[in-house]
């Protein structure tokens, strides 16, 4: 039988501990936009389709579902840190639809950290801005950093730490 370890390191080089994540880190900021091709691979990947998302909506011209501002605010978090991670909890608040070749800004912050039945958990926040700098959306996130209890060794090497982490804002070029 093959003893159970925790992924250490990646392709992405070594993942963050626990305890060098810290509370109230400024995630710093990333301008981002999409375009009408990134609203469709969306909707055809979610099986998420509005008529408002490919023609004239209520809010002047198409918008998109709001999981599309998902991966950019996971890109910020994942610029800092390099972890994989569990799902664990998201909420978010909309303002404003989002709209197409719009230069959005997305700031972010580290908001708490917890363990939790022997796991470690970390909680991160991001407010995204339109040009005029108007609220956009504001969303909060938990990830438990493992699946397994922080009492298996953690020497192990695995896979890249994902696609969020890799994510190339395109200025809404696709």
């Amino acid at each position: 039988m093959t003893a159970r370890k925790r992924v250490a390191r990646d392709a992405g080089g070594e993942r963050t501990r626990y305890e060098d994540i810290a509370i109230g880190e400024d995630l710093g900021s990333i301008e981002w936009s999409f375009d009408d091709a990134a609203i469709a691979r969306i909707c055809d990947s979610d099986d998420d389709f509005h008529e408002w998302y490919a023609v004239e909506s209520p809010y002047g011209g198409i918008i998109a579902p709001v999981l599309i501002g998902y991966p950019p605010v996971r890109m910020l978090f994942s610029r800092r840190y390099n972890v994989r991670g569990l799902f664990y909890w998201h909420e978010a608040e909309n303002f404003a639809p989002l709209k197409p070749n719009v230069k959005y800004t997305i700031r972010g912050r580290i908001c708490d950290k917890w363990i939790k039945r022997e796991r470690e958990f970390v909680q991160y926040e991001a407010t995204c801005y339109d040009p005029q700098g108007n609220k956009v959306f504001h969303t909060r996130r938990a990830h438990a950093l493992d699946y397994l209890t922080r009492d298996v060794p953690k020497d192990a090497s695995g896979i890249d730490s994902g696609a969020g982490g890799r994510l190339v804002d395109t200025g809404g070029k696709s």
